[in-house]
């Protein structure tokens, strides 16, 4: 696998959580799975987070972005740090890698066990074979490396998920953490909610703040929520795909 990690500021090691927050490219999928993406863009907004490295890699998909204004550029995720009672660092960009994923996974923890991370928080969403029903709560959902890590998410009211695949990068980098000193935790929730998902991403915050010991204002996802309910409300529900279950992207 081809990389490149440019690093604007090395920051100092010391006792972190890593979140990664990275959808899927696969373009038929990427409105269904954006949960991700949803996430990592409020949590930018909300918190003093700074960009300190950005990664190239061959495992993104082989094309170029082209900006609005003409100008193209190669696909990437980048690496942010935010200072709170602990320190975040989180990996968002473009999206997950198509190939090489578990070397890819291997990057992204070695480096972020270099700066400290002790813990691996992977966020998104979760196919099922019924998605949750329009107007039904959303109720998030998750696995961890361990025991004692099913125990903590289980502390949160999160359904921990059993007997089921776990495929593909956002679930991979999971399991792998405990290789590199790290618990892994996933955090999702069922698929179903419309895009662009705001009662979903407020329970992916609201599990990960309390696990990470951070503060954040949701009122803007509730307000987004509420016109999205409105607006169902006036013209209907769109179908749902049925296609996969016990997925998580």
């Amino acid at each position: 696998m081809w990389e490149r990690l440019e690093v604007e500021r090395m920051p100092e090691a010391g006792d972190s959580i890593f979140v990664v927050a990275l959808s899927t490219m696969a373009p038929q999928y990427q409105g269904l799975y954006s949960h991700a993406r949803e996430t990592a863009n409020f949590l930018l907004k909300q918190l003093a987070f700074e960009r300190f490295a950005r990664l190239y890699s061959s495992g993104l998909p082989p094309e170029v972005v082209v900006e609005e204004d003409g100008t193209s550029r190669l696909h990437s995720n980048e690496f942010y740090s935010y200072a709170g009672k602990r320190r975040v660092i989180m990996l968002a960009g473009d999206g997950s890698p198509f190939d090489d994923q578990q070397e890819y996974a291997h990057s992204v923890l070695s480096f972020a066990r270099d700066l400290g991370a002790r813990e691996v928080f992977s966020v998104g969403a979760r196919w099922s074979e019924s998605p949750t029903p329009a107007g039904a709560p959303v109720r998030p959902v998750g696995f961890a490396s361990d025991g004692e890590g099913v125990k903590e998410l289980e502390k949160l009211g999160v359904t921990v998920t059993k007997s089921e695949p776990g495929p593909f990068f956002s679930n991979l980098i999971v399991g792998m953490a405990g290789d590199y000193g790290m618990r892994g935790y996933k955090i999702g929730v069922d698929h179903g909610e419309p895009r662009p998902h705001p009662k979903s991403v407020i329970e992916i915050v609201r599990v990960l703040s309390e696990m990470a010991e951070f503060h954040v204002d949701t009122k803007e996802l509730l307000s987004r929520a509420k016109e999205i309910e409105t607006e169902e409300a006036r013209v209907g529900l769109p179908e749902i795909p049925r296609e996969r279950t016990g997925i998580y992207g």
